[in-house]
C-alpha cells in the first residue's frame, strides 16, 4: 500500500470518528431539548442545532478595549435586601405561641439586671390531628301551664349516616386522604389505631365510601350536565386495574376526563375503552340530546367513530400529540426533526404570550388568524414534503409521524378558527396525573362496579384541587349541608364553582 492511500484511509476513519462523535452530540442535544423530563424548547438551543456557526457567540478573547471599556463604566449594583422565603411568608398568618427563655442567673437575682433588648427565632411546630367525640345532647321539656301536651324535643340535625360515628369532619378527612394524598384506607386504618388508638377497619371506610359517593352524586350529575352544555370539552382516558373475582387477577378499566376551562372536570368510570362508553356523559338520559360544540380529543378511532353523522360536532385534534410523535422520531433524521419541532415552538410561544396578556377568546381568534395561522401552513408544507421524500422510511420512527400528522390535520387547525380552545389536550391530560399517583399507591379499585365512587369523589376533589384551594374544607362544608337539602332547594349551591366564589368573597371581606 502505497502512502497516499494510507494517509487517504487515515483521513477517511478520522473523519468517521468525527461523524460518530458529532451524531452523538446532536442524539444528547435532542434529548435535552425534547426528553420525556421536559418538554421546553430553547430556540437558541435549537438554532445552535440547525445553524452552528451562526449561533456561536464571540468567545471573550474577541472583546476590544471599547467594550472592555464599557464593561468598566457600568455603575455598581447596589446591595440587595435579602428576600424573605415563601416559607417564611406562608407562617406569617399563623397563630403563634412565644417561649421567653431567661438566663439563670437573671431568674435567681432579677433586680441585679436591666433589660437592654432581646434575640428572636422562629420555628414551625406541629401538633398532630385531634380526634374526639361531640356528643349531641336534646333535653326533654314538658310545658308546666299545660302538663298535657305532648314532650317537647329539639329535632336532630340530618345526620351523614343514620345510626353511625360517621361526621362530615371524618368524612372528608378519610376522602381526602385517599384521593388528595393518596393514601389508601389500609393505610388509613393502621395510622389511626397506631397513633389514636382508633379502630375504623378498612371495611367500613369502604361502606362509608360508597355512601358518600351516593350522597355526592347529585352534584356529580349537575356537573355532567354542565359540561355537557358548556360547548367545548377537552377527552381523555386512562386505565386504571379492578378486581375481577373468581379470576385470581385484576382486569383493566378505564377512568374517562371530561374539561372545559371554565366549567371544571369530570371523571367517568367504564370497564372498556369502547367509544359508546361516551354516551354516559355526552348524551343527556332524558332527552336524547348529545353535546354540541368543540370536541377536543386525540387521534384515538373511538372518538373519531363516536362522531360519525354529529354534524354539530366539530373534532379539534391535539398538537402535543403530533409533537411527541416527533420526539419519538428524534433518532431518525435529528434535524429534518427539529425543522418541525421549531415551527410547532413557534405557535406555543405564541399562545404564550397570549396567555400572559390574559388575553381574552376573541383576541385570541385575531392572533391566531394573524400570526399563527400563517406558521400552521409551513409546519403543513413541511410535513407534506418530508412525507414524499424516498429517504423517509413510511414504518420509521419519523415516518409513522408525518403520517400521523397528516392524518390529524384536518382537525389540527381548528383551534385556528375559535378562539376559546387551546392547542392541545394537557389541561385534560394535567387532570389525570393525581389519578394515576393514586393508582400507585391502592394500586386498583375493588371491582368493575364500584368504580363510579371513585369518578364521583375524584370529581369533587379535582376541581377543588386545581384551583390552588383546600378539597377536605370543600368536603367538609358540603357533608354538613347536603343531608338538609330538600328537593326544592338548588343543589347548584354546593357545586365546587360556588364554594370557590364564596371562598373568594370572604378574602375580600377579609
Amino acid at each position: 500500500m502505497s502512502q497516499s492511500e494510507q494517509d487517504k484511509d487515515a483521513i477517511i476513519a478520522e473523519l468517521r470518528e468525527q461523524n460518530a462523535l458529532l451524531q452523538q452530540k446532536v442524539d444528547y442535544l435532542i434529548r435535552q431539548l425534547y426528553g420525556k423530563k421536559s418538554e421546553k424548547l430553547d430556540p437558541g438551543q435549537l438554532e445552535l442545532l440547525l445553524n452552528p456557526e451562526e449561533a456561536k457567540k464571540p468567545d471573550a478573547a474577541e472583546l476590544n478595549e471599547d467594550d472592555l471599556a464599557a464593561e468598566q463604566e457600568k455603575p455598581a449594583s447596589k446591595p440587595r435586601k435579602p428576600r424573605q422565603s415563601r416559607l417564611r411568608r406562608s407562617i406569617e398568618s399563623l397563630p403563634c405561641v412565644e417561649e421567653v427563655i431567661e438566663p439563670v442567673e437573671v431568674s435567681d437575682n432579677p433586680e441585679a439586671f436591666r433589660r437592654i433588648g432581646e434575640e428572636v427565632s422562629e420555628r414551625l411546630e406541629v401538633t398532630p390531628p385531634r380526634y374526639f367525640r361531640k356528643r349531641t345532647v336534646r333535653p326533654t321539656y314538658v310545658n308546666k301551664l299545660d302538663p298535657q301536651s305532648a314532650p317537647l324535643t329539639a329535632a336532630l340535625p340530618a345526620p351523614l349516616l343514620e345510626g353511625s360515628v360517621l361526621s362530615p369532619s371524618l368524612a372528608a378527612d378519610i376522602l381526602t386522604k385517599k384521593y388528595c394524598y393518596h393514601l389508601p384506607f389500609q393505610r388509613q386504618e393502621w395510622e389511626l389505631k397506631i397513633a389514636y388508638g382508633i379502630e375504623i377497619s378498612r371495611g367500613l371506610m369502604c361502606h362509608w365510601h360508597s355512601h358518600l359517593a351516593g350522597v355526592l352524586e347529585p352534584l356529580y350529575k349537575l356537573l355532567a350536565a354542565e359540561l355537557r352544555n358548556s360547548g367545548y370539552l377537552q377527552i381523555d382516558e386512562t386505565p386504571i386495574d379492578y378486581l375481577e373475582p373468581g379470576h385470581g387477577k385484576t382486569k383493566t378499566g378505564y377512568l374517562w376526563a371530561y374539561r372545559n376551562p371554565e366549567a371544571g372536570v369530570l371523571y367517568d368510570w367504564h370497564g372498556s375503552r369502547a367509544g359508546t362508553c361516551l354516551d354516559n356523559i355526552l348524551i343527556d338520559k332524558i332527552t336524547g340530546e348529545h353535546f354540541k360544540g368543540v370536541m377536543q380529543t386525540d387521534g384515538y378511532s373511538a372518538y373519531i367513530a363516536w362522531l360519525l353523522g354529529k354534524i354539530d360536532i366539530i373534532r379539534a385534534a391535539c398538537l402535543a400529540h403530533i409533537r411527541r410523535k416527533f420526539i419519538d422520531a428524534k433518532d431518525d433524521h435529528p434535524q429534518l426533526v427539529a425543522m418541525v419541532l421549531k415551527l410547532i415552538a413557534k405557535l406555543y410561544a405564541i399562545e404564550k404570550e397570549l396567555r400572559q396578556n390574559q388575553a381574552s377568546a376573541e383576541q385570541r381568534l385575531v392572533v391566531r388568524q394573524a400570526q399563527s395561522r400563517p406558521v400552521l401552513d409551513e409546519l403543513y408544507q413541511t410535513i407534506l414534503g418530508l412525507s414524499q421524500r424516498n429517504d423517509i422510511l413510511p414504518k420509521g420512527p419519523l415516518g409513522k409521524a408525518l403520517s400521523y400528522a397528516l392524518g390529524q390535520w384536518s382537525a389540527t387547525a381548528a383551534w385556528t378558527e375559535h378562539g376559546e380552545i387551546e392547542l392541545d389536550n394537557n389541561g385534560v391530560e394535567n387532570c389525570i396525573r393525581p389519578t394515576k399517583l393514586g393508582a400507585k399507591n391502592w394500586l386498583f379499585i375493588g371491582g368493575e362496579d364500584t368504580g363510579w365512587r371513585t369518578a364521583v369523589v375524584y370529581t369533587m376533589i379535582e376541581n377543588i384541587r386545581c384551583h390552588g384551594k383546600c378539597p377536605r374544607a370543600y368536603l367538609e362544608w358540603v357533608f354538613e349541608r347536603l343531608p338538609a337539602m330538600t328537593n326544592q332547594q338548588d343543589l347548584r349551591e354546593l357545586l365546587p364553582a360556588a364554594w370557590l366564589k364564596l371562598q373568594a368573597d370572604e378574602a375580600k371581606s377579609a
